[in-house]
């Protein structure tokens, strides 16, 4: 049911809150998949969170640090958002679910990538907080739920 906050927005106003947070949230595996990890972590606020297999990261730089420096052999991932249900808060904040299929891979030269399997890495959901700051819309909070996975421990 929509907080009293979110009906007192116009449908006009509805919709924009929704585009910035389903934009944000492509933005996040387009610069995932980009390896574009520094400007990646500046889409949470400065006290966003990260919460990625039981472990919670929390601001632009330990989220940064906690996805690492992105050396060795150059990965290839493709992040596919499925079923983005986001609900209005209010004109600043909204949540939602969105489901995520991983596939992974190795590049090796500047071909296509090769995987061991055509099966996804990964599946998930993905729970968010999005609020609107003076930087823009950003994470609050991002909190990831495997279902599937074939990656190894």
């Amino acid at each position: 049911m929509p907080s009293d906050a979110a009906t007192a927005l116009s449908p006009l106003q509805r919709l924009e809150v929704r585009e910035a947070c389903e934009r944000l949230a492509l933005d996040y595996s387009f610069l995932a998949d980009s390896q574009r990890m520094d400007e990646w972590s500046r889409l949470f606020a400065e006290d966003g969170e990260l919460v990625l297999f039981g472990k919670t990261y929390r601001g632009p730089a330990d989220i940064r640090a906690a996805v690492g420096a992105g050396r060795g052999a150059p990965a290839l991932s493709v992040h596919a958002i499925t079923n983005h249900r986001i609900d209005v808060v209010s004109g600043d904040t909204a949540t939602a679910t969105v489901y995520i299929i991983v596939y992974a891979g190795e590049r090796d030269g500047g071909g296509p990538a090769t995987a061991p399997r055509i099966a996804p890495a990964m599946v998930g959901i993905y729970h968010d907080a999005y609020r609107k700051t003076p930087a823009g819309w950003r994470f609050a909070r991002r909190a990831f739920e495997p279902l599937i996975t074939t990656a190894q421990a």
